[in-house]
């Protein structure tokens, strides 16, 4: 094999390498991205679910005003706006759940490429 043949090959294996580099990036930071978006909307839900906790604190504080305040907190429950608040409130708990279940497939999905990567340079 002469020296041009050897060079040849030492270019292309070096390509080679660059492209599966190229690829690892990419596939990371499209995860990355993913999870970033996944965890603004974490932040959103969660702040929805503190308006709905302030909400429920509002209607309790104006109830006892109004000296409207049931006696026995099954009844309070039975408030229409806090019933609605208390379901949305369950709706949107169930909502993070759902997304911290998705960032932790990105993040598995993530680890599947470097395996890959890993078998392939072997």
């Amino acid at each position: 094999m002469t020296i041009w043949e050897k060079a040849i090959l030492s270019m292309q294996r070096g390509a080679q390498k660059v492209s599966q580099a190229a690829v690892i990036f990419a596939e990371r930071v499209r995860v990355e991205i993913a999870i970033v978006r996944l965890r603004i909307r974490i932040d959103e839900v969660q702040a929805r679910i503190d308006e709905l906790n302030q909400g429920i604190g509002r209607r309790l504080v104006t109830l006892a005003r109004a000296e409207g305040l049931p006696k026995m907190s099954e009844q309070l429950v039975q408030d229409e706006e806090i019933a609605s608040a208390m379901h949305e409130l369950n709706d949107r708990k169930q909502e993070i759940e759902e997304l911290y279940a998705r960032i932790a497939d990105e993040q598995s999905s993530l680890k599947s490429v470097f395996k890959r990567t890993e078998d392939s340079d072997a």
